[in-house]
């Protein structure tokens, strides 16, 4: 029997409609039928042809989609096969050409089935979403293993250049049946038309694949994905094409107001979400997200129909409660205004994770400039060398000004084509590894290292150690796996141990403070658990999550630390990685730290 859920749309949404009627507006793009779904629900459907934007403004590519609305509600839902359409046009424009999806009906449930043979069925009976691998569902088939979170973007017809997965260690999870109908959230069937709620399907189907999310603020839906076109400049005031889209031409949808209807889906929309994505769940002592809303004094804000008060509240959770740095509030609904994160933002901070980090990173980077006022991302104080870089940044297009059409050969990079951390560490380990070379010591500097592309990281750990062994797990799955990865130093094409730093004799150091966040915190905890690298300093700053991406079906969008989670492994056991790394040689005084000159001198002391 299919659970009774009201949703918040009242006794008569549950009245059974008998009849059947299709009356067209004016403008040709609205329909209503009147449909009895089962005995304990009857849905009047109504559809309107949607203005839809990938990522970006392209007139020409604007289209009109149908989204369907339930007894007179307008929380927008998609037709299961206009869904699909919609998926794979997203996952091609994300880089994953080979995603496609079957779909087979079968009574009350649909099952979609990857060309690569995993599947999910959504049950319309019981609301419910169910994966039998849901990393698998999710994974790019072009990579290796199921978590892989290096790309393969580092191969050609020829060769494989710059990094080279190697062996893995895999493990796969449990299936994942996710209960939509816990949260009243309803699918709807009407004979061969199967209904799911668009911010459903931004939830479970893009968020977790990064393929961004879905912004519907009532006049058009936006497929949104941050670094590919900003909606609104705040330094400027000034709105791009596709923001004056969602925010209106100078903000002027910014009405505040939000139906209560939207407003309360809205809310178990965002727990069903967060309980489903948000990885350190464990970590903050939060079983479910509804608690986290009930227990706040301001919770009941999200019920608000005005949307800045829901804003307001979504940034509480975030900065009060999740309070991890690597979530944020990212942008504010079109509801409440491009600027009102901004006036948020100026008015309260984010949080005391973000503003304590953000603070001690200005500190030390005024301490940095004292003592280094001149400083160089690579440089030799006598015996010893210093590699510093506050990012791990990775530029494909780098490869190709480095080397051109010599790449395939063995190569020295110059430090004035360098600008990308894998340049720079090509080009480190060949000064260090040169004829004659005056190096015993070789400090790799993270202490203001906020993180960035894990592919850079990989590169990192593998050109100090000849082998990077990252190890992954889902929160929500169970699955784990360790990838090993070789780097190509001199892109020869040649992935040769004797390249790197390993096994040379030298002393191997990773400089580290509270401000080594993300990437900059992942790779200490891995030099940790290996005897050839110390790590000096203070204890690194944690996070351990991929950063993930939801957004709200009133409009906000939130950055999350997602269920993937940077692990590392000892005595065959995965500890994620958010405490951080305890120096092996704990430095005091944060001076000392930036002050190359006593810091020779200590290293030399310690070797």
């Amino acid at each position: 029997m299919k659970k009774t859920k009201i949703l918040g749309l009242g006794l008569a949404a549950c009245i059974a409609v008998t009849s059947l009627s299709i009356p067209v507006s004016a403008s040709g793009g609205s329909t209503t039928t009147s449909v009895s779904d089962s005995v304990s629900k009857s849905y009047k459907i109504t559809k309107r042809n949607i203005p839809t934007y990938f990522f970006e403004y392209k007139s020409e590519d604007n289209k009109k989609i149908p989204l369907y609305y339930m007894n007179g509600s307008d929380v927008p839902y998609f037709e299961i096969t206009d869904m699909v359409s919609v998926y794979k046009t997203i996952l091609k424009q994300c880089g994953k050409p080979e995603f496609d999806l079957e779909v087979k009906k079968e009574g009350d449930k649909v099952t979609l089935t990857r060309e690569n043979g995993f599947f999910s069925v959504l049950n319309f009976e019981d609301d419910t979403i169910f994966f039998w691998d849901y990393d698998g569902f999710f994974t790019s088939s072009r990579t290796k293993t199921l978590l892989d979170l290096i790309m393969p973007v580092y191969e050609t017809a020829d060769f494989t250049f710059m990094l080279k997965t190697l062996a893995s260690n895999e493990r796969t999870g449990n299936t994942v049946t996710l209960d939509a109908g816990d949260y009243n959230i309803d699918f709807v069937r009407k004979g061969d038309k199967y209904y799911i709620p668009v911010q459903t399907f931004s939830d479970i189907f893009l968020s977790s694949c990064g393929a961004g999310v879905a912004l519907y603020n009532t006049r058009s839906l936006i497929f949104y994905l941050d670094g590919i076109e900003s909606l609104y400049n705040s330094t400027t005031g000034k709105y791009s094409k596709l923001g004056q889209v969602y925010y209106g031409k100078d903000g002027k949808y910014a009405t505040g107001k939000i139906s209560e209807t939207m407003s309360e889906f809205s809310v178990n929309e965002f727990c069903f979400a967060m309980d489903t994505l948000y990885g350190l769940k464990k970590e903050h002592n939060i079983t479910a997200f509804k608690d986290v809303i009930v227990q706040r004094k301001t919770g009941l804000n999200m019920y608000s129909t005005n949307a800045k008060k829901i804003d307001r509240e979504l940034w509480n959770i975030i900065y009060q409660n999740v309070d991890d740095i690597h979530s944020r509030y990212a942008l504010s609904s079109y509801a409440s205004g491009a600027d009102y994160k901004w006036k948020l933002n100026e008015k309260y901070g984010q949080g005391y994770a973000r503003d304590f980090i953000f603070t001690f990173d200005e500190e030390l980077k005024e301490l940095r400039d004292k003592y280094n006022p001149d400083l160089k991302i690579y440089e030799e104080y006598g015996d010893t060398a210093y590699i510093t870089f506050d990012g791990f940044d990775f530029d494909i297009a780098n490869i190709g000004d480095l080397f051109g059409d010599e790449l395939g050969k063995s190569n020295n990079i110059t430090l004035d084509k360098v600008h990308d951390t894998i340049g720079l560490i090509s080009y480190s380990v060949q000064q260090i590894l040169r004829k004659d070379s005056p190096i015993k010591n070789v400090v790799l500097d993270l202490s203001l290292n906020g993180g960035g592309a894990v592919d850079a990281a990989a590169y990192v750990v593998a050109a100090f150690l000849g082998k990077a062994s990252f190890s992954v797990e889902n929160a929500l799955s169970g699955s784990r796996i360790t990838n090993d990865y070789m780097c190509d130093i001199n892109f020869d094409t040649k992935f040769d141990k004797n390249e790197t730093l390993a096994g040379k004799g030298l002393n191997l150091y990773c400089l580290t403070t509270k401000a080594s966040f993300s990437c900059g915190n992942l790779v200490p905890c891995i030099f940790k658990e290996d005897p050839h690298v110390s790590i000096i300093g203070q204890k690194s700053g944690g996070g351990a999550c991929t950063v993930g991406t939801i957004s709200t079906a009133t409009g906000t969008v939130l950055d999350i630390s997602s269920n993937t989670r940077l692990s590392y492994i000892k005595n065959g056991s995965f500890y994620n990685v958010d405490q951080g790394a305890e120096p092996d040689f704990t430095i005091s005084k944060y001076e000392h730290l930036f002050d190359r000159e006593w810091l020779t001198e200590y290293i030399d002391n310690l070797a």
